[in-house]
């Protein structure tokens, strides 16, 4: 079992853990449609998560296999200022390898920790953070594109 560390969590805001058990959020997870074949997914409706380093989320989206959390993806309203502003902070926390790529419809940073990768996405109508297990993580992100 894969956790995201403690460190990295608390730098960043996040009250789920990659690794935790559905049973640990099951009465605040409300059923949506599966994103990766294999994997559950549910949208986060409890109240101990409603930012995400100071910005006001849209939704949160925390994706289980087996019951076990893999990928959590926190969706905001689109905002050119918001993925530059929030490209720079992570960098600023996690202090870890980082890679962007940009194109005119997309914009991309990944930050690789130990086993778990943190991407924020910039698509022209969707602003993403994704924290995932490096396993899931392009299969998520395949479905934002």
């Amino acid at each position: 079992m894969v956790f995201l560390y403690p460190k990295v969590v608390k730098q960043l805001n996040i009250p789920f853990k990659l690794g935790m058990q559905y049973d640990n959020c099951e009465f605040d997870l409300e059923v949506t449609k599966d994103r990766i074949e294999g994997c559950d997914s549910y949208i986060y409706i409890g109240k101990k998560f409603n930012k995400f380093l100071n910005y006001s989320k849209y939704k949160t989206e925390l994706i289980f296999n087996l019951d076990i959390l893999e990928a959590v993806l926190i969706s905001f309203e689109n905002s050119n200022s918001d993925y530059n502003e929030l490209s720079e902070i992570v960098n600023l926390k996690l202090n870890c390898f980082s890679e962007t790529l940009e194109n005119n419809e997309v914009k991309i940073c990944r930050f690789v920790t130990k086993s778990n990768e943190v991407w924020i996405l910039k698509t022209t109508s969707n602003l993403y953070v994704l924290v995932s297990n490096n396993r899931y993580s392009m299969n998520v992100i395949s479905t934002l594109l």
